[in-house]
């Protein structure tokens, strides 16, 4: 008998569109963000986040300028994506989660609907469902700066949006703490799994996940939390991102103390090697962040599937003759990876 693929819907959350007015002339990622009305709570308020009377236009606009900043290294592929978007305000930490459906199929690993989308061009595998989820803390003592040069005493609104964006596009684990994956089936059993959750190992190289039954391997559970200084517990040792990083494995945020939301499923912000990278854990600074994809995040990204990525951005300047913006309204909601303030 036949199994069959359930979809279901993982949030990566992280402290860290659009639609085209014209296709652009060459194949591009187009963005749709649909900004409810609703906060991430269930609280009905209209005027609030992404809608305020205020500020809510500028937000918008540093959001699509966001979603430009990373479609310019995708500019090999077409695919129109929606986002819904969501707006609250809590003293918890986080700056910003997003996040896109993913197929449950135990043994399996899985891309998310938006991965999927811009990697085939076009396939939609969640039909009339947005492709992703944004929620944004817009919590008064998180002061966002959302021009290219924030203040230095402002969380750089861009840089988060990018690394939340970057999660809906797969740079994720569903890796829980005791080895869990997305099913939250308990280690040493199948469940399923993102796709870059295949690269990981533990700091002997040794892989966390069998390749071929998609069982995560229980004597591996303490690599999770295993990490020190410059000596993670746990290493991406995908083929381009080990060629980016001389032939090392990459250092996979694996802190002593399981951070739910952020652990595995960001680079490491304790190590030498990646430690000023979009998608690390944490904000590194206020003021003007990272805005630059790194070598090694490239190679990430290639080895997750998008073998297409440019590793040098197409400027700014022309990718905006390219494409019109603008943005939507409209309304829904998606396990959190995070990005902490500081």
């Amino acid at each position: 008998m036949e199994t069959s693929k359930k979809l279901n819907r993982t949030l990566c959350s992280g402290w860290v569109l659009l639609s085209s007015l014209a296709q652009p002339v060459a194949a591009s990622l187009s963005f749709t963000f649909n900004y409810s009305p609703t906060l991430e709570q269930g609280i009905n308020t209209p005027n609030a986040g992404f809608n305020d009377p205020t500020f809510g236009a500028d937000r918008q606009t540093a959001l699509n300028s966001a979603a430009n900043m990373i479609a310019a290294y995708f500019v090999n592929y077409t695919a129109d994506l929606t986002y819904d978007v969501y707006s609250y305000s809590a003293n918890d930490g986080f700056l910003a989660s997003a996040g896109s459906d993913q197929f449950v199929l135990p043994g399996t690993f899985e891309p998310t609907v938006v991965q999927e989308k811009i990697i085939t061009n076009g396939y939609d595998g969640n039909s009339d469902l947005a492709d992703g989820v944004i929620n944004w803390n817009f919590y008064s003592g998180y002061n966002w700066g959302l021009t290219d040069t924030p203040a230095t005493d402002q969380y750089d609104f861009k840089f988060v949006a990018m690394h939340e964006l970057l999660h809906s596009f797969g740079f994720l684990s569903d890796i829980g703490a005791t080895g869990t994956g997305l099913m939250s089936i308990a280690a040493g059993t199948p469940d399923t799994w993102s796709i870059y959750d295949k690269f990981l190992t533990d700091a002997s190289g040794a892989s966390l996940i069998g390749i071929n039954d998609g069982i995560f391997d229980a004597t591996k559970i303490s690599a999770l939390t295993a990490g020190a200084a410059d000596a993670p517990g746990v290493l991406f040792n995908g083929p381009n991102a080990i060629a980016a990083n001389n032939g090392a494995g990459i250092p996979i945020y694996s802190p002593s103390t399981w951070a739910d939301g952020s652990s595995i499923a960001h680079l490491d912000s304790n190590s030498a090697v990646t430690n000023l990278s979009i998608m690390n854990p944490a904000a590194h600074h206020l003021g003007l962040d990272v805005r630059t994809l790194g070598p090694i995040e490239v190679g990430i990204l290639k080895d997750i599937g998008y073998v297409q990525i440019t590793a040098t951005p197409l400027p700014a300047a022309v990718w905006l003759m390219l494409a019109g913006l603008f943005a939507i309204f409209g309304f829904k909601k998606i396990k959190k990876h995070g990005l902490f303030n500081m």
